[in-house]
């Protein structure tokens, strides 16, 4: 079951990587897909195969991509208009385009020499950890956010491929996960808008802005992960 499983993935990360290199993927949703199958492959193979590092490292060079394109796409989008009027959007926009570019380029030439080894197949999957989240909540501060959101992904990516699959706790994780990301983004776009000429006060305004809308969007995480810690969800009704 579980070289089937992996099996599975390794085909459709093969097939996914040629379509992404034949056809000069680039955009938000190529790159996206890239990820998932990335991160799903990861989450099941072996982490001694030395595959394993390559596959992360698709990973870790898309990373900059996607902060990229929630800044252009999401981030500004979400600021009031009010202060969005006095941003130079054209230059900014521009500007984080050509960087994004540069940063595909690398990432098309990385996967361009990967080679998906027979040998992968021949591992176990990791230990799969419980389930069951013991980790302390963390307060409101970005690294430690980060953190615990990679730790929900891997309890969210286990939940998907145990028999049976909870569709209970797979709907907590990623609402879990999702909230997390949604501060994180925030952070990351407010620190990207930092790297342009914007004036300090209107910097201040801005920054005040998203940090008040992560304090929304955390209180309502430890609504969920408290939800999650302190429920059955084999008997208790979905959130």
């Amino acid at each position: 079951m579980q070289n089937k499983l992996l099996a599975k993935k390794l085909k459709e990360f093969k097939k996914y990587v040629e379509k992404f290199l034949m056809h000069k993927k680039h955009n938000v949703e190529d790159i996206h897909t890239l990820r998932v199958n990335s991160r799903e492959l990861c989450s099941i193979i072996s982490v001694d195969d030395p595959f394993y590092s390559r596959v992360k490292r698709v990973i870790k060079l898309s990373n900059k991509i996607r902060d990229m394109d929630v800044f252009l796409e999401v981030y500004l989008d979400s600021l009031p208009k009010k202060y969005r009027l006095q941003l130079d959007l054209n230059d900014i926009k521009e500007s984080v385009k050509k960087k994004r570019k540069k940063k595909t380029a690398k990432l098309h030439t990385y996967v361009q020499s990967i080679v998906i080894p027979e040998s992968a197949l021949s591992h176990e999957l990791i230990h799969k950890p419980s389930s069951n989240i013991s980790q302390k909540t963390p307060y409101l501060k970005q690294t430690e956010l980060h953190k615990y959101r990679i730790y929900i992904k891997k309890q969210l990516y286990n939940e998907k491929i145990s028999t049976p699959v909870n569709m209970k706790k797979i709907k907590a994780l990623t609402k879990i996960k999702n909230l997390l990301g949604t501060i994180n983004d925030n952070y990351n776009g407010l620190k990207s808008l930092g790297n342009f000429s914007i004036k300090p006060k209107l910097y201040d305004k801005v920054q005040d802005y998203t940090e008040k809308e992560n304090l929304k969007i955390y209180i309502k995480f430890k609504e969920i992960d408290l939800y999650y810690k302190t429920h059955d969800l084999k008997t208790e009704r979905a959130l």
